[in-house]
């Protein structure tokens, strides 16, 4: 009989402590209506994420949509925590980078707790 040894990284293990939150996102879909208020919106808010934690994971200006109606844009930040994400989309410096934003495009903002395991799923 063979033997299999299952193991987890640390890495992992950190990941599924109990005293560890899931990461929280802010998923744009959109399509451009006005590029040059755009371009205002991508100057303002690009470096706020950094400022709340967070890191831009997914920017695409072209994705291709193979589902529902068609948006061109999708982004996606990362940030520690959904409470982290939060406080980004409400800062008052983001409401102000919104507004270009708002102007410019048609879509959705979404925010979502990411994946978290139970210790069960593992």
């Amino acid at each position: 009989m063979k033997k299999i040894a299952l193991g987890i990284s640390a890495t992992a293990a950190h990941a599924l402590a109990p005293d560890t939150q899931p990461a929280g996102y802010v998923i744009a879909n959109y399509t451009i209506k006005d590029q040059p208020t755009f371009e205002k919106y991508i100057e303002a808010a690009r470096p706020l994420v950094p400022r709340f934690g967070g890191k831009i994971i997914v920017f695409n200006l072209n994705a291709t949509v193979v589902e529902g109606p068609p948006r061109s844009v999708i982004g996606i930040a990362e940030f520690p925590s959904l409470a982290a994400a939060q406080r980004f989309y409400n800062s008052p410096e983001y409401a102000a980078a919104r507004e270009f934003r708002t102007a410019s495009t048609e879509g959705s903002v979404v925010i979502s707790e990411g994946f978290f395991p139970s210790s069960s799923v593992v």
